[in-house]
């Protein structure tokens, strides 16, 4: 009776083990069946692996992976990778590169369909197609000097507070943490502009808003990792029966905004910010319509996308500066002459003029530069030029930027901060598609000039009345970079001493 009791309990198991066995060889099938993609094609490239073919084994180290494949794959023009099981072509060659990404644009019209929050399938980064096209086209005023001369005002105003908290610093130990100082000023920019509220970030750091915001911004954690893995392997309307830690974020800017539009439909608003401009045009109909809750989403989407990159880009630069004590002479010496020309009024005017100012952000962005690669999906069947290789479309193109940025053969001592290189005259005879901060072509960032702008203002607020030195343990250049973040950001916290300088 025992015997046959066993009998049956082991059936179940027996079945069960061949069940699951039997689905994993599925699924081993599923995700290898096409791993002789790149090499039925001629194309070389590392061998893959199960189960994430290429992808980053360790994702606290983005960098060092990144790095490895440029320097063995880089000089080759392309080589084939693979993400999870999906084909992606690894692209280095920067003539490659402008092909790809502006003369035949019309082939890698979209980005990876890969969206991490519900609360950003709306936003202009994530849509698609004849979607994107519209919402660009719409959006792009928002971002021409005219609007960014009429949103100047508002902008100094945080900028000016930044000054002040930057002077009280100095009153006291005169140390102070460029993120959170810069992260400060950011945050309450975004606010003002994309919200239309005063954050008060430097004097309550804790605020609402930024509570919310900080959702965004917190470190990848393992179930992260994971839901960002179910939504690489499976299609979007799966991943997202998986919980998602930054709806409710998503969900309280949405009221802020929404709040915002009713209160300007019923009173009228004389704030000329960025949310104003793009309720001004609001209009069309179909694919051109644009809905209270669609500009909701862009101003979440000036939040995700503006803050995190531009409070670091400041913070290398202001790094930068502490720790080349000439550029920051050089660099205060013009915004004396400039701002003397201009009755000492840090004006739209006196801003544009300062043109060394522009040399320093943009060698920021140059050795710092805020994402490591871009990418884009082809759409319409594709030869590259110059080659016999055809691609289908879905295929991922991946394009380094740090390692460009970085490469002795197009920036001679690449790890030294050196902002002649932006001269007028170095800027011409250096090759297209070595430099793409904010990306390139059509798909490229569409508020890379507030940015500059907003990076400039902050930068200029400071140097006018103080002197940026290092302080103890600030490290030496150039600043190590967290291997984990998806963002350039600092590895550590980074201190310099602030010192008074005259009263600007």
């Amino acid at each position: 009776m025992s015997v046959s009791l066993l009998g049956w309990l082991w059936w179940p198991v027996a079945v069960l083990v061949t069940v699951l066995g039997g689905a994993a060889a599925l699924l081993y099938w599923w995700m290898t069946r096409n791993y002789d993609f790149w090499s039925s094609r001629g194309v070389s490239g590392p061998p893959p692996k199960f189960p994430n073919g290429h992808g980053i084994p360790n994702p606290r180290d983005f960098h060092s992976v990144e790095r490895a494949l440029y320097e063995d794959y880089g000089g080759k023009r392309y080589c084939g990778l693979f993400e999870f099981r999906q084909p992606a072509l690894y692209v280095g060659d920067p003539e490659l590169i402008c092909a790809i990404t502006i003369k035949d644009f019309e082939h890698f019209t979209d980005r990876r369909d890969l969206v991490l929050s519900k609360c950003m399938e709306e936003m202009l980064v994530s849509l698609s197609g004849r979607r994107w096209k519209a919402l660009r086209v719409a959006m792009s005023p928002a971002f021409s000097s005219s609007k960014l001369r009429a949103m100047h005002q508002l902008c100094l105003e945080t900028a000016n507070n930044l000054s002040d908290y930057v002077r009280e610093t100095m009153a006291q130990d005169g140390k102070v943490e460029l993120k959170d100082a810069f992260g400060r000023f950011t945050m309450d920019n975004i606010a003002a502009c994309g919200f239309g509220v005063d954050c008060n970030s430097f004097g309550d750091p804790n605020s609402e808003f930024t509570r919310y915001a900080s959702q965004f911004f917190k470190p990848l954690s393992g179930y992260d990792m994971f839901r960002l893995l179910v939504l690489s392997i499976f299609p979007r309307r799966i991943g997202n029966l998986l919980p998602d830690r930054a709806e409710p974020a998503g969900a309280f800017f949405q009221r802020v905004v929404m709040r915002t539009i009713a209160h300007r439909a019923e009173h009228g608003s004389g704030r000329r910010d960025y949310l104003q401009l793009l309720l001004e045009i609001k209009s069309g109909t179909g694919e051109r319509a644009i809905s209270d809750s669609l500009i909701a989403t862009q101003a979440v989407m000036f939040l995700v996308g503006g803050y995190d990159t531009t409070a670091s880009l400041l913070t290398c630069a202001g790094y930068a500066l502490a720790t080349n004590a000439e550029v920051q002479q050089r660099a205060q010496h013009e915004i004396d002459q400039v701002l003397a020309r201009h009755g000492g009024h840090l004006t739209f005017d006196a801003l544009s003029e300062m043109h060394y100012m522009d040399q320093v952000v943009s060698e920021t962005l140059r050795l710092y530069p805020p994402f490591m690669r871009i990418e884009r999906q082809c759409v319409r069947e594709y030869t590259l030029p110059g080659t016999e290789l055809t691609i289908p479309p879905g295929t991922l193109v991946i394009m380094p930027v740090l390692s460009l940025h970085r490469d002795p053969e197009y920036y001679p001592e690449p790890l030294r901060f050196d902002p002649d290189r932006f001269l007028p005259e170095e800027r011409e005879r250096r090759r297209a598609g070595v430099y793409l901060p904010f990306g390139s072509g059509p798909r490229g960032c569409l508020a890379q000039r507030f940015a500059l702008f907003e990076a400039k203002l902050a930068l200029v607020a400071v140097l006018r009345g103080s002197t940026l030195t290092p302080a103890a343990g600030t490290p030496p250049p150039p600043l190590p970079l967290d291997p984990g973040a998806v963002v350039a950001t600092p590895r550590e916290p980074t201190f310099v001493q602030v010192l008074p300088r005259h009263s600007g």
